[in-house]
C-alpha cells in the first residue's frame, strides 16, 4: 500500500501543477494577451510556446506523469474497484487523461503549431479567431482539470478504507 500511496501523491501532485498552470493561464495571462495586437500577440505567444515547450521536463513529463501514472494503483488494485477509493481515482484519471491529455493534444496543440509558423511582421487576417478558439478551448479543459485534481485529493483520503478492508475478514452475508 505504501506504494500506491507515493505513487497516488505524485500524480496528484502532478495534476495539481497542471491545475495550476491553466489557472494561471486563465486569470493573468489569456487577459494580458487580449490586449494585444496582432504582431504583438504573435510574437509573444511564440515566445510562450517556444518557453514551454523548450524544457522538456517541464510541461511533458508533469503531463505525462499525470496521465500515466494513476494506471498504477487502478491496475494494481483492480480488486478493489467497487470502492470508493478507486472509483474516485478512476473518474479523476479518465477526466484528466481524456478531458485535459488527449483535448489539448487534439485541439490546442494544432493551434499553436500554427500560431509558430505565424510572421509576427505579418499575421494572418483571421488571427483572432484562432486566438478565440483557443482561448474557448482553454477555458473549457480548465474546469475538467480542477474537478480531476478534486476527486483525486478527495480519493486520496479515502485510500485507507483500502488497507482496513484487507486487514478485516470479510463478514458472510
Amino acid at each position: 500500500m505504501l506504494s500506491i500511496r507515493i505513487i497516488h501523491l505524485i500524480f496528484t501532485f502532478a495534476i495539481g501543477l497542471f491545475a495550476g498552470l491553466l489557472y494561471t493561464f486563465e486569470q493573468g495571462v489569456i487577459p494580458t494577451l487580449m490586449t494585444l495586437n496582432a504582431g504583438e500577440y504573435t510574437r509573444i505567444e511564440q515566445g510562450l510556446i517556444r518557453a514551454l515547450d523548450a524544457f522538456p521536463t517541464g510541461v511533458i513529463v508533469v503531463a505525462n506523469l499525470a496521465m500515466w501514472l494513476p494506471l498504477y494503483p487502478l491496475v494494481r488494485l483492480w480488486r478493489e474497484r467497487h470502492t470508493l477509493y478507486w472509483r474516485l481515482t478512476a473518474l479523476g484519471w479518465i477526466l484528466f487523461f481524456f478531458g485535459v491529455g488527449v483535448f489539448t493534444i487534439v485541439l490546442n496543440v494544432p493551434i499553436n503549431n500554427a500560431v509558430l509558423g505565424w510572421d509576427p511582421t505579418a499575421p494572418p487576417a483571421d488571427w483572432t479567431q484562432a486566438r478565440d478558439t483557443w482561448n474557448q478551448l482553454n477555458a473549457l479543459r480548465t474546469p475538467i482539470n480542477y474537478v480531476s485534481f478534486g476527486l483525486l485529493i478527495w480519493a486520496a483520503f479515502r485510500i485507507g478504507d483500502i488497507a482496513v478492508r484487507r486487514t478485516v475478514p470479510e463478514q458472510p452475508r
